[in-house]
C-alpha cells in the first residue's frame, strides 16, 4: 500500500479545507493533509456533516480506501489492504 507523505506536492492538492465537516478549529491550526503519516486525526473535534476524500487527487493517486482520516487518522493506521 502507498504511503501518503506530507511533502509540499500533497498540501498543494489536498483538498481537506473544502470539506463540509472541516471546521473553524482545523481551520485556525492550518490542519490539512490528514490521511499523511505524519499527520494522522485531527485534534479538534469534528462533527460528520459530509466527506470528499473521494474525490481528492491524493485519495485517488494512492487508492486510498477509506474516509474521514480527519477523525480517524493516517491511512498507515486505518487503511487495510483489500
Amino acid at each position: 500500500m502507498s504511503k501518503v507523505e506530507k511533502n509540499i506536492n500533497n498540501i498543494e492538492k489536498c483538498i481537506c479545507g473544502n470539506c463540509p465537516s472541516y471546521n473553524k478549529c482545523a481551520e485556525e491550526k492550518k490542519e490539512k493533509l490528514y490521511c499523511a503519516k505524519d499527520v494522522g486525526k485531527s485534534s479538534c473535534e469534528f462533527k460528520m456533516n459530509g466527506c470528499i476524500c473521494g474525490n481528492c487527487p491524493i485519495h485517488k493517486e494512492n487508492e486510498l480506501l477509506s474516509w474521514y482520516y480527519c477523525m480517524n487518522g493516517s491511512v498507515d493506521e486505518i487503511d487495510v489492504k483489500k
